[in-house]
């Protein structure tokens, strides 16, 4: 069964004239039907598929959604491959592209270190972290030690409460003393600020005949005063940094003395200092271990499975860059091929989704036709295969149609055959591609698409 009208059967070889009447009476019938059935003994047979010649077209939209920064092409423009039509506001993506750049160089720069061998400032750090550890032990034991003494031997917390108190007077005495010396610095900064203001405002003078004129002062007047006002300004904010300093002492003196004074009040107060000192010399000790145990890590060099995690993190993000500088390059709209603008549906400032339409393209010198195959013949059909195509305006003449695409979805039927005639009625749509060098194909030109099979 033949997919059009136009299908027909063609035959090579000739009969004897006694049998051409009887032929001609046995084909009339198929040709009036528009299917084609009978073949040559050895020739191939040939089936014809008309369709109508269209422009190749190509659709653009853009994968990411943003606002159009800027079009540079207009409706009729031709166009060539590669030329950037449209480009997408990028500020965001390459702020996040600058970012995922500093995270991978890091990761990397991780990785680097981690394989690289024992470096010996590592090593040295880690030594100075040990030293630190032990020196915060040796003072957790000492800090021990005393609580139990001062519960042990409750004269020694006469000795230190009396301690307390003259630390407190001294501290309180230092503090008062700051805070006038930064009062006093602060006013030698205003002093010099205000002769400062007054050598660049110059002397207003009235002279005789009552005009009144400015006299400045000399500039290395000036120069000297605005020195001496930034010197005053540097030794106020010394002497108020002295006085803070000053009185956090002498709070922390008082604090020290209330310490005493309620251990003496309550004499539970001194297993609490004990449990306290405890506690912070079992901490230390835990500090201390895991110091050497740092330091031991560090000679050692790294494991397999910490350069493993490295390697897994410096890869996540090189993965990361990856995909915003992917993004970046998505933002630019280009064109895919040579032709020409036929329509644009977007202007600059206008936001566009991912996927919607901007552009419509057509390729010069390329041209599709579609066809409709019946299921029984959709085999014969390959995606890629050069058939011959002929049209009414080029006689004598074929050209090359490659397959581009075949239809999986049926066209022309009922939602559900009934029965086998109905079934043999389904035909699917193939697209092919026709080259036009010479220009001499035009759209609509009805064509016919010829298959040859044995």
């Amino acid at each position: 069964m033949c997919s059009s009208p136009m299908s027909r059967t063609v035959f090579s070889n000739p009969y004897s004239a006694i049998r051409i009447p009887l032929l001609i009476l046995t084909l009339v019938p198929i040709l009036l039907t528009g299917c084609t059935t009978v073949q040559g003994a050895s020739e191939p047979q040939e089936r014809r598929f008309t369709g109508f010649l269209e422009n190749e077209t190509l659709v653009l939209a853009p994968e990411i959604s943003g606002r159009i920064l800027a079009m540079a092409v207009e409706e009729g423009d031709e166009v060539q491959a590669g030329e950037e039509l449209a480009r997408l506001d990028d500020s965001y993506i390459r702020l996040q592209l600058a970012q995922a750049e500093a995270q991978a160089a890091r990761a990397e720069a991780e990785l680097a270190q981690l394989k690289a061998a024992v470096r010996p400032e590592d090593v040295v750090v880690a030594e100075a972290r040990v030293r630190q550890a032990q020196a915060a032990l040796d003072a957790a034991d000492i800090a021990l030690a005393d609580a139990i003494e001062l519960r042990d031997h409750p004269q020694e917390l006469e000795v230190q409460i009396a301690q307390a108190r003259a630390a407190l007077k001294e501290a309180q005495a230092h503090a008062r003393a700051a805070q006038h010396q930064a009062r006093a610095a602060e006013l030698e900064m205003q002093m010099w600020g205000e002769i400062a203001r007054d050598l660049a405002n110059g002397v207003t003078v009235t002279l005789p005949d009552g005009t009144v004129v400015t006299v400045g002062a000399p500039p290395e007047k000036k120069q000297q005063a605005n020195t001496q006002w930034n010197l005053a300004s540097q030794k106020a904010w010394q002497a108020w940094s002295q006085a803070k300093q000053a009185k956090n002492a002498a709070a922390q003196a008082q604090a020290a003395l209330d310490d005493l004074l309620r251990q003496k009040e309550n004499g539970q107060e001194g297993e609490a200092q004990i449990v306290a000192a405890t506690n912070a010399r079992n901490q230390a000790a835990a500090a201390l271990k895991q110091a050497q145990a740092a330091l031991e890590a560090v000679k050692a060099g790294p494991s397999r499975e910490q350069i493993a995690a490295a390697e897994a993190v410096a890869a996540q993000a090189r993965a990361a860059r990856d995909a915003q500088a992917t993004a970046l390059a998505k933002t630019r709209i280009l064109a895919p091929a040579d032709g020409v603008i036929l329509e644009r549906y977007f202007s600059p400032g206008e936001v566009i989704a991912s996927g919607q339409q901007l552009l419509r393209l057509t390729r010069p010198g390329r041209m599709t036709i579609t066809i409709y195959a019946p299921a029984s013949m959709i085999d014969d059909f390959r995606v890629g295969d050069i058939l011959p195509l002929e049209v009414d305006s080029a006689p004598g003449r074929e050209y090359g149609a490659r397959i581009l695409a075949i239809s999986d979805q049926p066209e022309f039927t009922m939602r559900q055959s009934q029965n086998i005639a109905e079934r043999a009625a389904v035909v699917y749509a193939v697209i092919l591609q026709i080259e036009n060098p010479d220009d001499l194909l035009r759209p609509g030109l009805p064509a016919d698409v010829i298959l040859r099979t044995p």
